[in-house]
């Protein structure tokens, strides 16, 4: 009977599939996970004692040996390596680090960190019962994006369970799990476990159905995270009480989250007072791997959630772009559609152009169903003769305004080569 039992949990064991939520910083990396059927994250701590859920983002290779250590051990480790620190900024501009006499680039010491904090997951989690990475970020772009998308392949799962929100977005897809009484009023954050202070104001319309949320994010310049030694006792205090109020006086909201280290010492006495009067107060330090976490499941699963209100980011598409057809009545065929997260959009497509150098595009603005139409001419593209050309056009996001146009001459066969050439034009959407 025991050996049923015992057999009948390692079955269900290997039956359980698992989502991961990823957040990663300049500073430190956090992950959090939870089977496919629950509403429970867990975020790996290096810890059992203490919530230590905060890998910085140190690597170190230690001279004797040759291996690689991680987090705190690499920093307690310097006097055996080479420590290498600000990983992500070095990686996203590209950089190499020379240890020793040997080159390497940021991004390779970068990823191959990701994996090892990866690799912290119980031995019930492994790779191949993962079947949703949700990767969080303070700020995406193009590149950043697209550096982090070898992940998989050193994973080795499928590339296809990899996606990305910004801090925006987890905060919105963290709060859609949490109690009723949270669910249909604004709420404020207020994050520190970067070097400035930043608020995340989550606002919900339900005039609309569905209902629509926004985040609206300020930064502070002048509230550092670290607590500078010429502040007087009580004056961070009095500046944390007149941002909470000018925020909370123009805004009714019904719950407010503190985020980072910073608010777990005791500075804010008259703050927290003010922010305890009618609103839930929350302190924390994994919403946004959490929030990656409940993102990677929906995506993976969706509840139905997502169908009483739906998240409106400036990372969200507000057009959509496409080409249009020579025939009649013209054609239009779209290659991004609104909606999507710019910085993972992308289109491509093969045309045959007879005696032309323009390629017809537009772009249609869901915000006032205006439709703009323009033309891209590859300059120097050969059109006489009744010369017909083969070309690729990539049509790709490069930030949260400019689209990018690639056009690649394919030629037509023996008959007309290619000339090698290739185009690109970005253009600015509009507001």
């Amino acid at each position: 009977m025991i050996s049923e039992n015992i057999k009948e949990v390692f079955e269900k064991i290997n039956r359980d599939r698992f989502v991961v939520g990823l957040d990663i910083n300049d500073l430190f990396a956090q992950v959090s996970y939870c089977k496919v059927d629950s509403d429970a994250p867990t975020t790996l701590s290096l810890s059992e004692e203490s919530e230590e859920f905060n890998v910085p983002l140190f690597m170190l290779k230690r001279r004797d040996d040759g291996a690689w250590l991680f987090g705190n051990e690499a920093r307690e480790a310097e006097d055996d390596g080479v420590l290498v620190n600000n990983l992500f900024e070095r990686a996203r501009l590209k950089k190499t680090v020379r240890i020793d006499r040997e080159e390497y680039l940021a991004k390779d010491i970068f990823l191959l960190f990701l994996k090892k904090v990866l690799l912290l997951f119980p031995a019930m989690v492994t790779p191949d019962k993962i079947v949703s990475i949700t990767i969080t970020l303070k700020d995406a772009d193009s590149d950043t994006i697209l550096m982090l998308q070898e992940l998989p392949n050193m994973l080795k799962v499928n590339p296809d369970i990899l996606h990305f929100v910004t801090y925006e977005e987890s905060f919105f897809y963290y709060m859609l799990y949490q109690p009723a009484e949270l669910q249909n009023h604004n709420i404020l954050l207020f994050d520190t476990s970067g070097e400035k202070l930043r608020s995340y104001s989550l606002m919900r319309n339900f005039f609309k159905s569905p209902g629509v949320a926004t985040v609206d994010v300020k930064e502070y310049i002048n509230f550092p995270s670290e607590t500078p030694v010429q502040y007087e006792k009580g004056e961070r205090d009095a500046m944390f009480l007149k941002i909470s109020s000018e925020l909370c006086n123009s805004t009714i909201y019904s719950g407010v989250y503190l985020i980072g280290q910073c608010f777990y010492s005791d500075w804010a006495v008259e703050s927290l007072q003010f922010l305890c009067k009618g609103r839930k107060v929350f302190k924390g330090n994994n919403l946004f791997s959490k929030g990656a976490c409940f993102a990677a499941k929906e995506k993976m699963s969706p509840s139905g959630k997502e169908n009483k209100i739906k998240y409106l980011g400036n990372d969200r598409l507000k057009v959509t772009i496409g080409i249009e057809t020579d025939d009649v009545p013209k054609e239009q065929i779209p290659l991004i559609e609104a909606g999507s997260q710019w910085f993972e959009s992308v289109g491509r497509c093969e045309l045959v152009l007879k005696e032309t150098d323009k390629i017809s595009i537009y772009l249609a603005y869901v915000y006032n169903n205006y439709v703009a139409h323009g033309e891209l001419t590859l300059t120097g593209l050969n059109t006489s003769n009744n010369r017909i050309t083969r070309v690729s056009l990539e049509v790709k996001m490069i930030s949260e305004d400019t689209v990018s146009f690639k056009v690649w001459d394919m030629g037509f066969g023996e008959l007309y080569p290619s000339s090698g050439k290739d185009w690109e034009q970005e253009l600015k959407l509009e507001g």
